[in-house]
């Protein structure tokens, strides 16, 4: 289905949607004809994307808030349907990236801040989106990253939670398959940063996130847009990039390769970092 044609007066929540991947899902939906919700805890930058997207402003709701609080995300779903009158469609694209560091260098605020960003925010919304989605018989997509194929060294929590959605998306497409509620999950590989975007590093602080190799880095709205034509065409996977999909083969067939590939990577980064 063309997704112009899907996403008018559909209505979408776009978690984590203030900055990168979500606010060009936004922007996208938003041009289809949609009505978007965008949520996310820096109320700054939401005001940032409201005043952008001006053009848009009877169909665009902000709110700031929390997805790993239950609380809060009881409220933005009441605060939808009473808005907009529904729910048609739930993107899980809220999460936290974290620098490279080995398991015992890592403090637990970084484990909290991780599990909670990635696996609570994906969790929560999608307990309380659910049986509104029933309603509409919508859909809910997780983003997911490259990182969960197999366990990458150095970011073991990060690919810990981005493993953990392909298992929850599996499990709710099951539970799912006689409502009409759609389940997908998008494994999205290196994109393009907003400049002002930070991850984790394994003490808890906030830093810029280095400057990706454009030769294998993706635009932030040809993802976005691939993403939005999954949804429209319920495919339950999508692998992003040709490199992504390289690593996507290489660690279900021949696992092995793909360790010698994560070693040597894990090698030379920790050589180049201790020799700083």
């Amino acid at each position: 289905m063309n997704s112009s044609d899907f996403y008018k007066n559909k209505v979408v929540l776009i978690t984590g949607a203030s900055m990168g991947i979500g606010k060009d899902l936004a922007l996208q939906v938003l041009q289809y004809g949609g009505k978007v919700t965008i949520t996310g805890r820096n109320e700054q930058r939401l005001l940032a994307v409201k005043d952008e997207f001006q053009a848009y402003s009877e169909q665009l709701l902000i709110h700031k808030g929390n997805v790993a609080n239950y609380e809060n995300v009881v409220e933005l779903i009441e605060k939808i349907i009473l808005h907009f009158g529904k729910l048609d469609v739930l993107i899980n694209n809220a999460g936290m990236s974290t620098i490279f560091g080995d398991l015992e260098t890592i403090t637990d605020k970084v484990v909290d801040e991780i599990i909670d960003t990635n696996v609570k925010g994906a969790l929560f919304p999608s307990m309380v989106a659910i049986p509104k989605l029933k309603e509409t018989k919508g859909s809910i997509i997780f983003i997911s990253s490259i990182a969960a194929f197999q366990g990458i060294p150095a970011y073991s929590l990060y690919s810990l939670s981005k493993m953990a959605l392909t298992a929850l998306a599996q499990s709710l497409r099951i539970e799912n398959k006689k409502t009409g509620v759609f389940v997908g999950i998008a494994y999205v590989g290196f994109t393009e940063n907003d400049t002002g975007k930070r991850t984790l590093s394994p003490d808890g602080k906030l830093e810029k996130v280095p400057v990706r190799n454009k030769l294998i880095t993706r635009p932030r709205s040809l993802t976005a847009k691939i993403i939005l034509n999954q949804i429209a065409n319920r495919r339950p996977r999508a692998y992003h990039s040709i490199f992504g999909k390289l690593i996507f083969i290489l660690s279900k067939f021949t696992p092995f390769v793909t360790n010698i590939l994560y070693k040597q990577i894990y090698k030379n980064t920790k050589n180049t970092r201790d020799s700083k």
